[in-house]
């Protein structure tokens, strides 16, 4: 294959203190943990700075970072964060995003438990095969698809050795499309599935060993330009695509004769489309002459399956352990959104209340000025005078009956009306 504002935060608000933001991957927020915060969580009680890294260590781990790079190392074997480390070591202000800092704790640091481990069913992948070379050297003369396909089958053999389930998704050299691999993890019921390559680079200086998991929800790969992708069906693994990846690459990493050059992430489909946790592992370079060969001698394939057996079998000791650790983790964060919830809904009731009560006060504010700005109707005193003025006064606007004029009208004269109307003289 080709190498291809800040704030203080109130989240968390019974847990943890001072989540600052300060920035986004792709219009994600980004958590942040502080120096001394990252401290606390690793156990330790200070740091070491020499101008380039800054170093975390105590009795168990010696983490090393490197400020504004996504390079880190975990007791020497290296490891690709998600996000740089950010800030200044010297004023107080570095800090490591959260995410990291959870991968870190659940899934690279802890130790395997010395324990029996448990009887997983593994799928190989030998990546390419048929009409598909993969990449190739031509001298001396290795295709991809066949290395790749004697790796798988080396492995295979001793993991069954160790008392795992073994399949393949393919035993031969056929074509086999990325979808059809993806779909073989769910039809055998995987536990594990790991995707077997050879690298290539147009650098053929490039040399090492590198191995891939899947980049959480919202953040990009490793490699430069890498797209961002949301929610993949492998994202439901990442705590145990984080465990293996990590528990085989140092094991890879440590094999003589070996670069490292890290545990990556980046969204190749059968990590993303695979239902179980998986990785991809990048053995090293055919288009590097003298790692080709070494790939070629029987002591280098011996240490390397060696090594990826030794991981498994460490990952299926841990499995158990991160299970629970997971689930801690994700009821923590369930109690603590539904608190921030309450929080954010107490807060609107409080907000709306205090709106209701504003625009109660400035009614009753304009109703006080518009009474300062009226002035009051009295009525007049009522005196003989003035009471016999009104009488005549009402006495004088009293209307008097016209005579109305018409086709179907008469003259009328009220006053005869009423002297005929008289109560003496009806007859």
């Amino acid at each position: 294959m080709t190498t291809d504002f800040r704030f203080t935060g109130f989240l968390l608000l019974f847990t943890l203190a001072c989540v600052t933001v300060r920035g986004d991957t792709a219009s994600k927020t980004i958590q942040w943990r502080s120096l001394a915060q990252v401290q606390r969580s690793l156990g330790v009680t200070n740091h070491l700075w020499n101008g380039e890294t800054i170093c975390f260590s105590n009795d168990q781990d010696v983490l090393r970072f490197y400020p504004g790079r996504r390079k880190a190392e975990v007791n020497g074997t290296v490891v690709w964060l998600n996000v740089p480390a950010e800030g200044s070591v010297t004023d107080g202000s570095w800090g490591l995003a959260a995410i990291d800092l959870d991968f870190l704790k659940l899934s690279v640091l802890p130790k395997p438990p010395d324990n029996a481990h448990e009887p997983l069913r593994v799928l190989l992948d030998p990546g390419h095969g048929g009409d598909d070379e993969g990449a190739r050297c031509p001298d001396p003369l290795v295709k991809e698809k066949d290395l790749t396909l004697a790796l798988a089958k080396r492995i295979g053999a001793q993991f069954k050795k160790e008392g795992l389930h073994v399949d393949y998704t393919r035993t031969r050299d056929v074509t086999l499309s990325l979808e059809a691999r993806a779909r073989l993890a769910r039809t055998k019921k995987a536990d594990l599935f790991i995707s077997i390559h050879a690298n290539h680079a147009s650098n053929n200086n490039a040399s090492g060993v590198e191995t891939y998991v899947l980049p959480p929800s919202g953040y990009p790969g490793t490699a430069e330009g890498s797209r961002v992708r949301g929610w993949q069906i492998g994202n439901r693994n990442d705590f145990h695509n984080t465990l293996l990846g990590f528990s085989i690459h140092r094991h890879l990493a440590a094999t003589p004769e070996t670069i490292d050059r890290g545990l990556k992430r980046q969204s190749y489909f059968v990590l993303r489309e695979t239902s179980c946790p998986a990785v991809l592992l990048e053995f090293g370079f055919l288009s590097n002459t003298d790692e080709t060969r070494r790939m070629l001698r029987a002591d280098w394939q011996a240490q390397s399956c060696a090594a990826v057996i030794k991981g498994v079998l460490a990952y299926a000791r841990s499995v158990k352990a991160l299970d629970r650790a997971v689930a801690e983790k994700r009821a923590r964060d369930a109690e603590n959104n539904e608190r921030w919830r309450k929080h954010l809904a107490e807060q609107a009731a409080r907000e709306a209340a205090e709106a209701e009560a504003r625009t109660a006060e400035a009614k009753a504010r304009k109703a006080r000025q518009l009474a300062a700005i009226t002035p009051p109707i009295t009525a007049p005193l009522l005196t003989e005078s003035n009471t016999v003025m009104s009488n005549t006064v009402v006495a004088s606007a009293t209307p008097t009956i016209q005579q109305q004029r018409g086709t179907n009208s008469a003259p009328l004269q009220v006053d005869a009306l009423l002297e005929f109307y008289a109560p003496d003289k009806v007859q």
